[in-house]
């Protein structure tokens, strides 16, 4: 789990009984609702508490601001990220190949919309607007990186230590811009195609062979 600390986005109060955390659950699926359906800067703390029908003093007993909850909202959405990750990566013990790893992770992380929403993907344009946020962001990446350079190494590929962290980048970025199409692309006409070709790019910007060939 990421322990970041964080002083100006952190909740002001922890929820401790079954009413409170039904409370503050309200607030958050309201908020990733409502990132759904448009950009972050559109959102404000007044707008969260009256979709959710509570007072903005209730709201306020838990988060001080907007921040707080996008903050609290991705802790969640990356330690779920992580946990699939991990779940995908005990599935395998390398001897098999790796384009099936890939379509495991593609397959894992794109069709789940409590993981992969367009309200997701707001959020994370959104993470830059505080310090916190945005050293959040920069740690879930680093433990991402650590998980895909695992995996290389369990189906074998042996890769230098100046090359590694480059290639989990790529590997980041590339794995990013499928699981947002996959996100954005809904009931379009197209949808089978890009996931189609979403799952073509996991395969080969997985497989350090192919990149190298």
């Amino acid at each position: 789990m990421v322990a970041t600390q964080a002083k100006t986005v952190s909740v002001r109060k922890s929820a401790q009984q079954d009413r409170s955390k039904a409370k503050v659950r309200l607030i958050l699926d309201t908020a990733l609702e409502m990132l759904n359906e448009g950009p972050a800067d559109r959102i404000t703390t007044n707008e969260i508490a009256k979709r959710a029908g509570i007072s903005i003093g209730s709201l306020y007993q838990y988060f001080p601001k907007k921040d707080a909850i996008f903050y609290s909202l991705f802790s969640e959405w990356l330690q779920q990220t992580l946990d699939r990750l991990d779940e995908v990566g005990d599935r395998f013990t390398g001897s098999e190949d790796i384009d099936d790893l890939a379509d495991a992770v593609f397959e894992c992380l794109s069709r789940d919309d409590s993981i992969n929403s367009k309200g997701h993907w707001q959020l994370l344009r959104a993470m830059g607007s505080t310090e916190e946020l945005a050293a959040l962001e920069a740690e879930h990446q680093s433990e991402v990186f650590r998980r895909i350079v695992r995996f290389q190494e369990k189906f074998g590929r042996q890769i230098p230590p100046q090359q590694a962290e480059v290639l989990a980048t790529l590997q980041h970025h590339v794995t990013v811009g499928c699981l947002a199409t996959a996100a954005q692309v809904g009931d379009h006409p197209e949808r089978k195609s890009a996931l189609d070709w979403g799952r073509k790019a996991m395969r080969f910007i997985y497989d350090i062979e192919k990149l190298n060939s």
